[in-house]
């Protein structure tokens, strides 16, 4: 495409952002999709904007904040994942998963309590699992030891 027909089409994908009719629920699932497939290209940049840009036109959508959490835990940054899931948790206060990777990632910050907070809640939202339950026991175990060593410095 020629430069000047570049400007042309930028120009074009504006005026039909500006005069689109409200977005639909096809279009959120669009962008996660989109977001779906870049994460399977490796493209964590683009994808995570794909679930953020959900997120931002439906506040409500638990299953962009948490692909968001995802992203951002695998980019290292684990406050805004957490972040992400406390949205999550806030708009689904059942999700037994969002509890579970906010323990994980508490669990990776060494923040024992919140950890172990997490991990009792997912346990109680889903008595089946018992792998909430044994990150429970673990994460427990860790802040005692934690405490042992700390008291006989």
């Amino acid at each position: 495409m020629a430069p000047n027909g570049r400007g042309l089409h930028r120009l074009f994908l504006s005026l039909h952002r500006l005069f689109r009719p409200e977005r639909s629920s096809a279009d959120l699932r669009e962008l996660i999709f989109e977001g779906d497939f870049l994460l399977r290209e490796g493209r964590l940049d683009p994808a995570l904007k794909s679930y953020r840009k959900a997120a931002r036109i439906d506040p409500g959508n638990v299953t962009a904040w948490k692909k968001s959490a995802m992203i951002y835990g695998m980019m290292g940054r684990y406050m805004e994942a957490i972040a992400s899931l406390d949205r999550a948790t806030k708009i689904d206060p059942f999700d037994h998963q969002a509890w579970m990777h906010r323990g994980f990632l508490l669990w990776r910050l060494e923040m024992w309590q919140d950890a172990l907070t997490s991990f009792e809640r997912a346990a109680a939202l889903d008595s089946e699992d018992g792998y909430a339950r044994y990150c429970r026991i673990v994460t427990a175990e860790e802040m005692m030891k934690r405490r042992r060593s700390r008291s006989r410095k």
